[in-house]
C-alpha cells in the first residue's frame, strides 16, 4: 500500500509549546536564527511548492531524522498581505501549539541565516490519503478507521483555537502503522473575529465551503465541510460536486457550490449504510448552521462504522 511519500509539512521556533487554549491577539515573536547548513544534513528533497521547499534531513545535534521545511519569506509575507492576514501567526507558531497523535509534531521553528522561515517537524514515512484512496485496497471499515483518526486530528486543531483552512487528502499522511497525520498549517488562521471576517478566500477549491466562496464570515465549520467533501470522495471515488470537466473548471465549481446541492452519497455509492450517508450529508450542509457542531462529535459518530469500535 505504501509506494512513495507524497507531501510533508508542519513546525515552529525553538522553544516549548505554549499554554493550551485558543490563541490571543498575535504578538511578534523573536525567532531563533539558525545556520541550516551546519545544523542539518539534507538526505533528500521530498517536495517543492511555490513558497517552500521540504526536505528529509538529519538533525546533527540529535542524530534524529526529521522533516525540514524552508519557506521563501518574501513570498510568504506577500501572500499574507494579499489575503489581508497581516499579523497572522507563522506556520511554525501555529503548528507547535497543536500536539496530538494525528497531527504532525512541530519540534522547532525559526529563521535561517538568510532570514527565511524554517520549521522542523517529525518525519513521517508514509503516503498521502489520496494515494490510499486511489489504491482501492481497503474495506469500508478500514477506510472509516482512517477517517476517524483524521477527524480527531482536525478536532485537535480546532481545540487549539485554529482553522486549518486548506483541509483535504493532500494534507493527510498515513504512515506504515496506518496512523493518520494531519500536516501543513500554511493557510491556517486563529479562530478569532479578526480572521473570521469575509474576504479570505484561500484553500483548495474542490474542498472549499460555500460560505468561503461567497466571501461570507467563516469559522471552523468550513473545515467540517472540507472534511465532508474528502469523506464523500474517499468512500465513493467521486466528488460531491461534479463539473463534467474532470473537476478542473474553476468557474463551474464555484457556481455549483453556490447554486446547487451536492450529490447524494447513497446515489454515488449505493453500498454505503444509510446512517453513514446521513452523517456525510450533515457535513456537506450548504448552511454552516446545519452541519455537525464539532469535529469531535463527528469523530464519535463515525466510529461505529469502523473496525475499532471500542476506542
Amino acid at each position: 500500500m505504501f509506494g512513495k511519500l507524497k507531501g510533508l509539512f508542519g513546525a515552529k521556533p525553538t522553544g516549548g509549546p505554549k499554554k493550551p487554549g485558543g490563541p490571543k491577539t498575535p504578538q511578534p515573536t523573536k525567532l531563533r536564527r539558525e545556520n541550516l547548513d551546519r545544523r542539518f544534513t539534507i538526505i533528500s528533497e521530498t517536495s517543492q511548492g511555490s513558497m517552500s521547499r521540504v526536505y528529509r534531513a538529519v538533525d546533527n545535534q540529535t542524530g534524529r531524522t526529521i522533516c525540514l521545511k524552508v519557506q521563501d519569506r518574501a513570498k510568504t509575507d506577500a501572500a499574507s498581505a494579499r489575503s489581508h492576514q497581516v499579523g497572522r501567526p507563522t506556520e511554525g507558531e501555529i503548528g507547535i501549539k497543536i500536539v496530538h497523535p494525528h497531527v504532525v509534531r512541530t519540534l522547532e521553528f525559526g529563521e535561517t541565516a538568510r532570514r527565511e522561515y524554517y520549521i522542523v517537524m517529525e518525519y513521517i514515512d508514509g503516503v498521502s490519503l489520496q494515494y490510499i484512496r486511489q489504491s482501492r485496497g481497503l474495506s469500508l471499515p478500514e477506510k472509516v478507521d482512517l477517517l476517524v483518526q483524521t477527524a480527531e486530528g482536525l478536532a485537535a486543531v480546532h481545540a487549539a483555537g485554529f482553522i486549518h483552512h486548506d483541509f483535504g487528502p493532500k494534507n493527510l499522511l498515513v504512515d506504515r502503522n496506518d496512523q493518520v497525520k494531519l500536516i501543513d498549517f500554511g493557510l491556517a488562521v486563529p479562530n478569532t473575529p479578526a480572521f473570521r471576517r469575509p474576504g479570505n478566500r484561500t484553500g483548495t477549491l474542490q474542498y472549499m465551503a460555500p460560505e468561503l466562496i461567497r466571501r461570507e464570515p467563516t469559522d471552523e465549520k468550513l473545515d467540517i465541510f472540507s472534511f465532508g467533501v474528502m469523506t464523500f470522495e474517499f468512500l465513493t471515488d467521486k466528488l460531491p460536486y461534479e463539473t463534467g470537466s474532470g473537476g478542473n473548471n474553476s468557474m463551474a465549481l464555484i457556481l455549483q457550490r453556490i447554486n446547487t446541492a451536492p450529490l447524494d452519497p447513497k446515489e454515488a455509492n449505493p453500498r454505503l449504510p444509510d446512517p453513514l450517508c446521513e452523517i456525510i450529508r450533515k457535513t456537506l450542509a450548504r448552511r454552516k448552521e446545519d452541519r455537525w457542531p464539532s469535529m469531535a462529535l463527528l469523530a464519535t459518530s463515525l466510529r461505529p462504522f469502523g473496525t475499532e469500535k471500542d476506542e
